[in-house]
């Protein structure tokens, strides 16, 4: 009886089959019958963690090439060809790159000695043709000292 109840507990019983194995009260992590008697699963092998590293390197270098590739080849690319200043405005001439089909909208600002944006023109660049040469004249606020096409969107 006082054997059954050492048991219970947690106790090595001389009568059980592993106590030959294991000093009585210690617990053997190396023991082959302990991960099934508890439950307790071995970590990844090594090969296993290395190719994980080495799948998710991988594709981590992947979405960071195609990021830097859009980033660095854009569908719509605009670049200001000249500008002529006139008081408190300024006429610029910009060409807009893109599909022949497509319908943009391009923001162009007015930028004072500072840097300081002080007008700004939203300008629809039409479908047709692949390369456009456009001319507008934005309104300012002061004497603008530059001007630039801060961005291009597709129109739909």
């Amino acid at each position: 009886m006082n054997d059954d109840i050492a048991g219970m507990h947690g106790q090595p019983d001389s009568t059980s089959a592993g106590a030959a194995e294991t000093a009585p009260g210690s617990l053997s992590y190396s023991d082959p019958g302990f991960a099934e008697r508890y439950g307790i699963k071995r970590g990844m092998s090594r090969t296993r963690k290395i190719t994980l590293g080495v799948f998710g390197f991988a594709l981590l270098c992947g979405v960071a090439g195609y990021i830097a590739w859009n980033e660095a080849n854009p569908q719509i690319q605009a670049e200001v060809i000249s500008y002529t200043v006139n008081g408190t405005s300024i006429n610029v001439t910009f060409q807009v790159n893109k599909s022949a089909d497509q319908r943009v909208s391009c923001v162009l600002e007015a930028q004072d000695v500072r840097g300081a944006v002080i007008g700004s023109a939203n300008v629809t660049v039409p479908a047709g043709r692949a390369e456009e040469d456009m001319v507008y004249t934005v309104n300012t606020t002061g004497t603008p000292n530059t001007a630039e096409v801060s961005s291009c969107t597709v129109v739909s």
